[in-house]
């Protein structure tokens, strides 16, 4: 299935509303048994910056929030293909991230690849 503009929004949405509630029951539920996770900070957190399996990226995810009790995603765009949703957002102190997620509309995601800013917000961005 293709993704549509209004799909991919309503998806980007619900997606960043999961996440800013913390409940890892529920953010578990995103992300395919088989997900891989590709990040620089899975790094930072865990021994590697590939992740494998809900399992792995729920554990990282857990360590962050715990790192991080006050992490909370301002979505500011979301980009769309065939098979994949790029989400476009603000995070912790301000840094812009975007993520590739691998997905088809209904069913849970397959693949992240995280990607941040090189370039540090300024005092208009925050």
């Amino acid at each position: 299935m293709v993704w549509t503009p209004e799909a991919a929004l309503e998806f980007g949405r619900e997606h960043v509303m999961v996440w800013n509630r913390h409940d890892l029951k529920e953010i578990a539920r995103l992300y395919a048994p088989d997900v891989e996770l590709v990040s620089p900070l899975a790094g930072e957190i865990t021994d590697s910056s590939t992740l494998k399996g809900r399992e792995a990226v729920v554990r990282y995810f857990g360590a962050a929030l715990d790192r991080h009790p006050d992490l909370r995603f301002e979505l500011a765009d979301v980009l769309y293909c065939i098979d994949t949703v790029t989400l476009y957002f603000r995070s912790i102190g301000g840094r812009m991230v975007a993520e590739v997620l691998t997905v088809n509309p209904g069913e849970p995601i397959s693949r992240v690849q995280a990607h941040y800013t090189c370039c540090p917000p300024t005092a208009r961005d925050v």
